[in-house]
């Protein structure tokens, strides 16, 4: 009897070290895939946004098809309508970039005077040596020599990152991403009995990874309309304050509205700036007052209302997705860092061992014994009260 407990030990011990093995195989299953999406970067990339212009644009060439538009016919006008839209924001876009860069100079010599007078105006008040160590740490002679005479498009690379430098210049790039989106759509209308045939031969079931296509078109669609309205918002405010080229600040918060929790900030960081230069603090702060309550408003209150709560991927997961693949993949991997993410989920949703990982990356809860999507964030007094029943305790 008392070498019972002596034999469960030692029958446990190899049970272990096998879950030890295979949790040690899969991190290094993880290195090598990660390893793999940085190093074929620029293959993977324009395949991805292909990709996902194929299912934004979808709907586009749906409609058409419907109005008896030859199928064929459909893609290539769906195709082209994309080409014209990207063409003419880039082509606007780069246009009042070159300008403003041109007038750069004067913009940074009005930044430093209202630097120096800021420093002066804290050592006035005791904090020694103010004015001294923002000089040392602001080369102003360096700053003006780089927004002014180097090349614009070198300059725009560097701010967007190497790997979108050379997919926004590449005009390779860009015929694979045309291809790649004409395959896509031709293909569109077989996908569905695909995926029956192949789970019908004994393959894998892709039909939640096809649904997950529904549920990035909507995400992207309604994300287009949102950064659409935030862009015209912010630059109609930045026009009626008379900030300089608020067209292009207009167009630059449009982009950045698709990059999730950092990138409506960092949209109005220039604009703030341009503001403090050319009329003072007073406009600067209404300009970054007008930019948080528009962000806010979107952000918290309409894309809630559009979307829901039907991908149900907490913000936290939303923030460190978006800092992931912009290491991984630069800023194009920060744009589309939520759709990936939301295809990461479905496949975890199909495996059994790793089901898990998704519902800890989702706003779910356990009710009844059963692990369900939360429908409010403050839903049972979670945040507030820390329990799970609104009921005041006895």
């Amino acid at each position: 009897m008392e070498d019972k407990p002596h034999s469960e030990d030692s029958s446990s011990a190899p049970h272990s070290s096998q879950k030890a093995l295979s949790a040690l195989l899969r991190v290094a299953s993880l290195i090598v895939i990660l390893w793999g999406l940085q190093w074929s970067a620029k293959f993977l990339i324009p395949i991805v946004v292909a990709f996902f212009l194929s299912v934004l644009s979808y709907p586009v060439m749906q409609v058409l098809v419907r109005r008896k538009v030859p199928h064929f016919l459909a893609m290539l006008f769906t195709v082209a309508i994309n080409v014209g839209v990207l063409a003419a924001l880039i082509n606007v876009a780069s246009t009042l970039m070159r300008s403003f860069l041109g007038k750069s100079g004067s913009y940074i010599n009005g930044l430093k005077t209202n630097v120096t007078e800021v420093t002066k105006w804290l050592e006035m008040h005791g904090v020694q040596g103010a004015v001294a160590k923002v000089d040392t740490a602001l080369d102003w002679n360096e700053i003006t020599h780089y927004a002014t005479k180097q090349d614009v498009m070198q300059n725009m690379a560097s701010m967007l990152g190497s790997t979108v430098g050379t997919v926004a210049a590449g005009l390779s790039e860009a015929t694979v991403v045309l291809i790649m989106m004409i395959f896509i759509l031709s293909e569109s209308r077989g996908v569905s009995s695909r995926v029956l045939a192949v789970k019908a031969a004994g393959g894998p079931d892709f039909t939640n990874l096809l649904a997950s296509a529904g549920d990035i078109q909507k995400y992207l669609g309604i994300k287009t309309v949102i950064s659409a309205i935030g862009g015209l918002l912010c630059g109609i405010w930045c026009w009626a304050l008379g900030v300089d080229y608020y067209l292009l600040w207009g167009i630059l918060a449009f982009l950045l509205h698709f990059i999730p929790a950092v990138g409506a900030i960092v949209a109005g960081i220039a604009p703030t700036l341009l503001a403090l230069v050319q009329n003072g603090p007073g406009t600067a702060i209404a300009i970054a007052i007008g930019y948080l309550s528009i962000n806010f408003a979107l952000g918290n209150f309409i894309e809630p209302t559009l979307i829901g709560r039907r991908f149900g991927v907490s913000p936290l997961v939303v923030l460190l997705s978006v800092i992931f693949w912009g290491w991984l993949w630069g800023a194009i991997g920060m744009f589309l860092a939520v759709p990936l993410t939301i295809m990461i989920k479905v496949g975890l949703d199909n495996s059994d061992e790793l089901r898990w990982l998704s519902v800890a990356m989702s706003k779910k809860k356990v009710k009844d014994g059963a692990v369900v999507l939360e429908t409010d964030i403050f839903d049972d007094a979670d945040m507030i009260g820390g329990g799970a029943t609104t009921e005041p305790p006895h």
